[in-house]
């Protein structure tokens, strides 16, 4: 054991020692900008050399060593790897080719190389030239900084002679790369001095010929360097202290608020404050007598001169109480807007609190997502009368400018903030607009005095409130009189229409897909009345149901029944959809592409028992239209049962009440409501056994598959509860999604057999016959325990 462990020990070495040494060398990156430097980087396999590497490379490539060298040895197999790092900087544009990098090593010499290095020259810009301060007392300096995008070697920055101002550099000229991966910059930092007070322009800085001006200095006996406020949120009679920090002012100066002159009032404080080297404190003790969001915005100095405050000092100031939102509401600037054109609600939030956040919530709104209705905030908001400053708040996922400002509520003045929405409709009709609701992050601050203290507590609250504002009117443009077929559709679409089959007999169905895309498009869109389109009912009788109406993104798919009226029939024509083109204010015609088809001779059997009604419930608002009143329901259907009407009680019913009292009054009624839902059941399973009884009553002819499809949907509307209305394959998959499948697929194959049946010339054969007969009775006895 002792001697493996020995020859475990020294295999490391033992390895190393055979390894013959390696080197090799990369470029990175091989393309850089001038002014940057790039990284070759040298490993060597094998050996440790006490020497770094020699490289090769032209005059113009500084070359130096990058760091110390890292090795780094393999515990399984002993070998040492040794890497060396030189940076180049080249002082020109171009290509430059390094030779080679060479080492001795073992008593060999090891060569890699060359190498190409890419040198591009940043195109010159100006990123950023400005003063810091800007304003100056005699005897200060400002800091000028410029920079430029690129480096170039051999130009200087070039500065005006500007009279009564001295440039000292105050920091070498260096280059840097502001952000990874772009392009350095180089930058430029000198020492501005003014002689006298005045106000300097300095233009005519340049460098490499890009101009970077021009800069104003302003030099005056004294500077305003800005405002504090120890306080920002007061409730009306409350104090804060607002301070004044002046540069070249002694405290004796006379210095005075600019403040709005209601809702402030102020007086020069007693307490004196110290403030940083060469600077003036001026304190004043400000009082709220007004609520609403106000601003000091400049002060005056001796003079008499009137300074700006950068920034302003701004004070939200509300009424004592109970913090919250107090009131929302909103209101349209017009009473009616034409459909396509923008409209915009003003809105206006009462409030007391200190406000932290405020939010807009449309996601429970009547028109959210509405299709046929675009919200946008508006950002310019400007209230003639009335000011407040700007605030930033959350519309939904995005931002709304808000106002922040007083206004009138209950007759006393409240805070009150304000925002405006722009709405885009593109219906027409009333367009509902309650469900907004607005939510306030407010800070509320209460305060209870005794005689001998004042304790205050301090709470922030989340508060949110449906905002009061009337629905809007939208109408059809004035002046303009729609053309036939328009059916409300606002905006720019494509309409593509399809057949399910291109070779048809004549009378057979075709089941007529028309997909309509552009904006606007959802549950809404009413599809084209192909009833009213003459082109298309010369020669095809068009069923007047309408299924479909699924909308996948900006797409609305329809399906309607059509059915070529003879073998001369070539085509379905090009159909039109009417929409109205808000953009450019006019109605417009788009046309969907011809399709070919080819029509075979059929014989027209029962096709008038199969025309009824739609397949589906019709919206309320399209019951009754211009043309006579909507057809009754089950019109074409006379075994849907007779209306139940009668008294409340029989006369049975009456005699229990005056022998039996009460307890016969409980009974009867009981037995009555017993009866009342029997009967329906009663009905139901004596036309179910009518049906069956007519399978056997079918004739033999071509009428067979008309009668027998006529048989087979009764039964399906009575057992599954369905709609009047033909009951086709693609309906009863539709409205039939619960049942079995296996039921599903034999309904569905019998009632395709029965429709193609019916147009077929030849007479049907008697087993073909009995084999329909039998799958429908079949059919009806597995839908009879589905029933159960």
């Amino acid at each position: 054991m002792r001697a493996i462990a020995g020859i475990l020990t020294l295999w490391p070495a033992l390895s190393a020692a055979t390894v013959e040494p390696e080197m090799t060398a990369e470029l990175e990156p091989e393309r850089i900008y001038l002014g940057t430097r790039a990284v070759l980087s040298v490993r060597v396999v094998g050996a440790a050399p006490a020497e770094w590497p020699a490289v090769k490379a032209p005059a113009d490539v500084k070359v130096s060593r990058y760091g110390s060298p890292t090795r780094i040895r393999d515990l399984i197999g002993g070998t040492v790897t040794t890497t060396y790092r030189f940076l180049l900087e080249p002082a020109r544009g171009g290509a430059f080719k390094i030779e080679s990098v060479s080492l001795q090593a073992a008593g060999r010499t090891l060569t890699q190389g060359p190498f190409l290095l890419q040198v591009v020259e940043a195109p010159l810009r100006l990123i950023e030239a400005r003063l810091d301060p800007e304003e100056i007392t005699p005897g200060e300096s400002s800091q000028l900084l410029i920079v430029y995008q690129g480096v170039r070697p051999g130009e200087s920055l070039i500065l005006p002679d500007v009279a009564g101002l001295s440039f000292r550099e105050s920091r070498p000229r260096r280059v840097e790369v502001l952000e990874r991966g772009n392009a350095p910059a180089t930058v430029f930092t000198y020492e501005v001095r003014a002689a006298r007070s005045g106000v300097y322009q300095i233009t005519g800085i340049s460098f490499g010929g890009v101009p970077a001006g021009p800069l104003q200095l302003t030099v005056s006996p004294f500077v305003v360097v800005g405002a504090q406020v120890a306080e920002s949120s007061l409730v009306v009679g409350g104090q804060t202290k607002v301070h004044v920090l002046v540069r070249g002012l002694p405290e004796t100066a006379e210095v005075k608020l600019v403040a709005p002159p209601q809702g402030l009032t102020w007086a020069r404080s007693r307490e004196r404050f110290r403030g940083p080297p060469g600077v003036t404190v001026f304190s004043f003790d400000v009082t709220a007598t007004e609520p609403g969001t106000l601003a000091i915005e400049a002060v005056e100095v001796p003079g008499p001169q009137r300074v700006a405050l950068k920034p302003p000092v701004v004070l939200a100031v509300r009424q004592a109480g109970e913090g919250g939102i107090l009131a929302c509401r909103g209101r349209a600037r017009s009473e009616q807007t034409v459909v396509g054109e923008p409209f915009i609600v003003d809105f206006e939030v009462f409030f007391r609190g200190e406000l932290r956040a405020a939010a807009v919530d449309t996601s429970q709104a009547a028109f959210a997502k509405k299709e046929y209705v675009k919200i946008e905030p508006v950002e310019d908001l400007a209230y003639p009368g009335w000011s407040g400053a700007p605030v930033n708040g959350q519309l939904d996922e995005g931002q709304i400018r808000m106002l922040y400002g007083a206004g009138e509520f209950n007759g006393r003045k409240e805070q009150m903030l304000r925002f405006a929405i722009r709405f885009t409709p593109l219906g027409t009709g009333e367009l509902a607009l309650d469900g907004i609701r607005v939510g306030l992050m407010l800070q509320i601050k209460e305060e209870q005095r005794t005689a001998f203290s004042v304790f205050s507590s301090t709470r922030t609250q989340q508060y949110v409130r449906q905002v009061e504002v009337s629905p809007h009117r939208v109408v059809d443009p004035p002046g303009i009189t729609p053309p036939p077929g328009y059916r409300g559709a606002v905006g720019s679409f494509t309409f593509i229409t399809e057949v399910d089959r291109t070779t048809a007999t004549a009378m057979s169905p075709l089941t007529l897909t028309m997909r309509i895309t552009g904006e606007g498009v959802g549950p809404h869109f009413q599809p084209p009345a192909l009833t009213e389109v003459p082109e298309l009912t010369r020669d095809f009788d068009v069923s007047p149901s309408v299924s479909g109406g699924e909308v996948q993104g900006q797409t609305i798919t329809f399906t309607q029944v059509i059915r070529p009226r003879s073998e001369a029939v070539k085509e379905v024509p090009a159909l039109p959809l009417v929409a109205y083109d808000y953009r450019n204010k006019r109605y417009q015609t788009i046309y969907s592409l011809p399709i070919p088809i080819e029509v075979t001779p059929g014989v027209v059997v029962g096709a008038s028992a199969m025309q009824t009604p739609q397949t589906r419930p019709a919206p309320a608002e399209s019951v009754a239209s211009e043309e006579g009143p909507a057809p009754a329901l089950g019109a074409n259907h006379p075994d849907l049962g007779e209306p139940e009407s009668g008294p409340l009680l029989s006369p049975l019913g009456v005699g229990a009440i005056l022998l039996g009292g009460p307890a016969a009054v409980a009974a009867a009624l009981a037995g009555q409501r017993v009866y009342r839902l029997e009967r329906p059941r009663a009905e139901r399973r004596r036309r179910r056994r009518e049906l069956l009884v007519r399978l056997d009553s079918l004739g033999d002819g071509p009428a067979f598959y008309g009668s027998l499809a006529e048989v087979i949907q009764s039964y399906l509307r009575l057992v599954l509860d369905l709609p009047p209305g033909e009951v086709t394959p693609e309906v009863l998959g539709a409205v039939a999604g619960g049942l079995d499948a296996n039921i599903l697929s034999v309904a569905q194959d019998l009632l395709r057999r029965c429709d193609a049946g019916r147009f077929a010339p030849e007479v049907i054969d008697l087993d073909e016959r009995r084999r329909l007969i039998d799958r429908t009775r079949d059919l009806f006895g597995r839908l009879e325990r589905v029933a159960r």
